[in-house]
């Protein structure tokens, strides 16, 4: 069986119990005897000992057992010891067993001790474990759970990187941009919207395309709502569209140039009602109109629900 790296706690506890075996007078060679008799045990308490504390306690005990392949135990060679296949034992009656002082803890000595008296376990144990690496089949330490998602997150921003590449700075930051009601589509009166602000895009020649062929290019299934999948797979299909928005991004934020949102809008709006306030209390005259256009606009966006969002207005001119 390969070498399998044990916690400091598991080696600190076998080399007490090393020289409390040497100090009752055993010579090496019955200590490693012994060793070797033990060693899947060890190895199998080791791995059960997630948190490395030197002790097993039901939630990592349980963790295992649940994780072992459940299989009738086959008759060794020369039958069954006591006559008959081991019987079942209860959870609790096998950590009743196994934690000799019953503090809830079961050490390496408790677990050695006590494991022969669970004849169904020792024999699932030495069923469980792989021959070429030593570990439990099937058991999932916490550091392999951390690898997979380590893993699993890589996959996940490689793919994200794919599809990025593939839509350009067209993608999803610039669709959510436009989204300006947040209800994960895109509507035709929105797209509207930003292509008011949008470039005309250089170098990229076709015939001129109408709001309603856009939209219906990207509405994939025309159910009036563009979603972030078909912007996904259809913006490529609109090259025109697509370089214009890309002409237009803030390479710094991702984001279209001079865009607003509703939020944004509302800031700005509530700004214009306090400048036109203060000018007209210093006397400036003409702006009462104006004043009540705006804080009606202002009143609308904050009946819906808006709350203002500061930003820079330099940037949004540029």
């Amino acid at each position: 069986m390969p070498a399998v790296p044990l916690s400091q706690q598991t080696q600190a506890q076998l080399k007490a119990k090393y020289e409390a075996s040497a100090g009752e007078g055993k010579t090496d060679d019955d200590i490693n005897a012994e060793l070797s008799e033990n060693l899947p045990a060890i190895i199998l308490f080791n791995q059960i000992d997630e948190d490395r504390s030197g002790a097993i306690d039901k939630k990592e005990l349980k963790k295992c057992l649940m994780s072992m392949p459940k299989k009738k135990p086959v008759e060794p060679e020369g039958g069954w010891p006591e006559g008959g296949p081991p019987k079942f034992v209860p959870f609790d009656e096998i950590v009743d067993s196994l934690d000799t002082d019953k503090d809830d803890q079961i050490t390496l000595e408790e677990w050695l001790a006590n494991l022969s008296s669970l004849p169904g376990l020792k024999m699932a144990i030495t069923g469980a474990l792989d021959a070429e690496t030593g570990k439990i089949t099937g058991y999932v330490s916490l550091e392999q759970r951390l690898d997979n998602l380590l893993a699993e997150k890589a996959k996940i921003e490689s793919e994200i990187d794919a599809i990025r590449g593939k839509i350009g700075s067209a993608g999803i930051t610039v669709f959510r941009q436009i989204d300006i009601d947040h209800d994960g589509t895109v509507s035709q009166k929105e797209l509207l919207r930003v292509l008011k602000v949008l470039p005309r895009p250089k170098g990229v020649k076709g015939p001129k395309v109408s709001i309603e062929d856009l939209a219906a290019t990207l509405d994939v299934n025309g159910d009036g709502a563009i979603s972030e999948d078909e912007w996904i797979a259809q913006i490529d299909a609109l090259p025109a569209l697509k370089a214009s928005i890309e002409e237009a991004i803030d390479p710094a934020t991702g984001k279209i140039i001079g865009y607003r949102s509703l939020e944004q809008q509302l800031w700005k709006l509530q700004k214009n009602v306090t400048d036109l306030e203060a000018r007209i209390a210093g006397g400036e005259e003409g702006l009462e109109e104006e004043l009540e256009k705006r804080k009606k606009a202002a009143q609308k966006l904050v009946d819906k629900g808006i709350q203002p969002e500061a930003f820079e207005e330099e940037e949004a001119a540029k």
